[in-house]
C-alpha cells in the first residue's frame, strides 16, 4: 500500500521502536521488535491525537501518526481492499481470465469475487484487464502475443507462484520490458501467488505498432 510510519511496539517477547508497514491485509513491524499482525487479529483499532493505538492477543502498538492520518490508517485496516479492488476490476470492467482452471485460482477466492461483481468476463481480448497465471520462466515468451489482448489503457496481470528462484518478480519484469510493457504495481494475489501489473507505456498507447 505504500504507507509506513514509526511506532512503539510491545509483544510477549519484546518491546521497543519499530518501523510499521501498512500492507494489504497485515501490519509488519521491523526494528527493535519484529512481527507480522494480520488485520483480522486486531481487537482494538483506535485513532486519536496521540496516533493509532492497536491491540492484538499477544501485543500492542502505538503508531506515531497525525490524527487525520491515523484515521486513514484505521479505515484502511477496517476496510481492506478486496482482491478485485487491488487488480483494478470495477463494475463494468471487461475481464479475460486465461486458463481459469489454473492452480492459481484453486482456492476459489478470485473466482468467487469475480462472480459477485458486475463485470463482463470474456473469452478473448481486447479487454480492460487480462489475468494470466504462469508456471515456468518459459511461459514468459507469451507476453508479446498478450499485448494485443489488452486495451491501450488496460492491464495484463501476470500471476506466478511465490518462492520460485527460477521464476520471480524480476524475471516477469524483465520479460515485460523486453516486450515493450512496463510494470506499475505488485500485489498479493493469494497466500501462494504474487501478481505484477503490466501496462503499455503512455507514450505508445494509440499507436498502431504497439511493439515498436
Amino acid at each position: 500500500m505504500g504507507r509506513e510510519a514509526t511506532g512503539t511496539v510491545r509483544t510477549a517477547d519484546a518491546q521497543g521502536k519499530a518501523k510499521v508497514l501498512l500492507e494489504t491485509d497485515e501490519l509488519i513491524f521491523r526494528g527493535e521488535v519484529r512481527a507480522k499482525v494480520p488485520f483480522r487479529a486486531l481487537t482494538v483499532i483506535e485513532p486519536g491525537p496521540d496516533g493509532l493505538r492497536l491491540v492484538w492477543p499477544d501485543g500492542e502498538a502505538t503508531v506515531d501518526l497525525a490524527e487525520v492520518e491515523a484515521a486513514r490508517w484505521a479505515d484502511r485496516i477496517r476496510n481492506p481492499p478486496s482482491l478485485l479492488d487491488k487488480l483494478g476490476v470495477k463494475d463494468g470492467t471487461k475481464v479475460v481470465v486465461l486458463d481459469p482452471d489454473h492452480d492459481a485460482f484453486a482456492d476459489g477466492a478470485f473466482t468467487d469475487e469475480l462472480g459477485g461483481r458486475a463485470v463482463d468476463v470474456v473469452a478473448a481480448g481486447p479487454a480492460d484487464v487480462v489475468v494470466w497465471a504462469l508456471d515456468e520462466a518459459a511461459d514468459l515468451a507469451r507476453i508479446p502475443a498478450l499485448i494485443e489482448w489488452i486495451h491501450p489503457a488496460g492491464a495484463l496481470w501476470a500471476v506466478w507462484p511465490k518462492g520460485r528462484k527460477e521464476l520471480n518478480e524480476n524475471h516477469v519484469r524483465e520479460a515485460a520490458l523486453d516486450a515493450g510493457l512496463v510494470d506499475v504495481k505488485v500485489a498479493r494475489f493469494s497466500a501462494t501467488h504474487s501478481a505484477l501489473k503490466l501496462v503499455i507505456p503512455k507514450a505508445k498507447r494509440g499507436r498502431s505498432d504497439r511493439h515498436g
